[in-house]
């Protein structure tokens, strides 16, 4: 039975959404199976924003149920797993494309970068070997390309036949993108990685440490990029009241559904 496999059985709902029950070296460990299997696999680092937006748009619920692993990125989800009495650990969809990318390079896997701006793009080149030594970068684009070339960027970088794949093209672009095409990257382990390039090469900066050892990085990211509110404030409120809603009037609805197969018994792309 595949790592895979084994994590499914433990996954909780979140508002109706699958979650895993994992850390990040549990997450890890997925991953490095899948390179040991072959297997393509699409990772989602679920938070409460894209919750919501899965509610109200019928493609990314689609892809959100479907992926092969879903790791609690927000501290919403975290916060709604435990309200159903299930302990659960965060995991920074940032922090685990970093340990990713360096399994990658102890392992001698080839990765693809797919998003950013064009000097974002060409910074990280720099900053990750210095960062992961051995790192094997294959193939990389900005995110600066239109949806007529896209189809070409594909392919090119597809040549290349990637390990791992990370996408940062914002929710749900990037989600849209690693759905569309997956069948390009069969035996790649594809992440979305949002504006992970961003905070890697320095452009953007990360809540410090003690804001992110108390689940308040949302809030840090509210502050100082204040385009954010709208979205944010909306989504929050929302999500938390849904959660609240749903413990008092649904209590065993996040529990795991031992009646359904499992979204991963071959570990294949869908």
């Amino acid at each position: 039975m595949s790592t895979l496999s084994i994590t499914n059985r433990s996954r909780q709902k979140v508002l109706g959404y699958p979650v895993d029950v994992v850390d990040e070296s549990k997450a890890v460990a997925v991953i490095e199976d899948a390179w040991a299997r072959h297997r393509g696999m699409h990772v989602v680092t679920l938070n409460a924003e894209m919750v919501v937006a899965a509610q109200q748009d019928a493609e990314l619920d689609r892809i959100v149920r479907h992926a092969h692993l879903i790791v609690p990125d927000g501290a919403g989800v975290v916060w709604a797993v435990k309200m159903n009495g299930q302990d659960i650990s965060r995991v920074p969809g940032i922090e685990l494309a970093a340990a990713a990318l360096a399994s990658a390079a102890k392992h001698e896997k080839r990765v693809a970068l797919i998003g950013g701006k064009p000097e974002v793009m060409e910074r990280l080149l720099e900053v990750l070997p210095q960062r992961y030594p051995g790192i094997n970068i294959v193939a990389s684009h900005n995110g600066y390309f239109t949806i007529e070339d896209e189809e070409n960027v594909v392919d090119e970088i597809a040549a290349h036949q990637p390990d791992l794949v990370l996408v940062a093209l914002g929710v749900p672009k990037q989600e849209y993108f690693i759905d569309r095409w997956g069948a390009s990257f069969t035996q790649s382990v594809k992440v979305g990685v949002g504006g992970s390039f961003d905070v890697w090469t320095g452009q953007v900066k990360r809540a410090p440490a003690l804001m992110r050892k108390l689940n308040l990085e949302w809030f840090y990211r509210l502050v100082s990029e204040p385009w954010r509110f709208k979205r944010i404030m909306s989504a929050l409120p929302n999500f938390f009241f849904q959660v609240l809603h749903e413990a008092v009037f649904s209590p065993s609805s996040g529990r795991p559904d031992e009646s359904k197969e499992q979204n991963d018994s071959s570990g294949n792309d869908k």
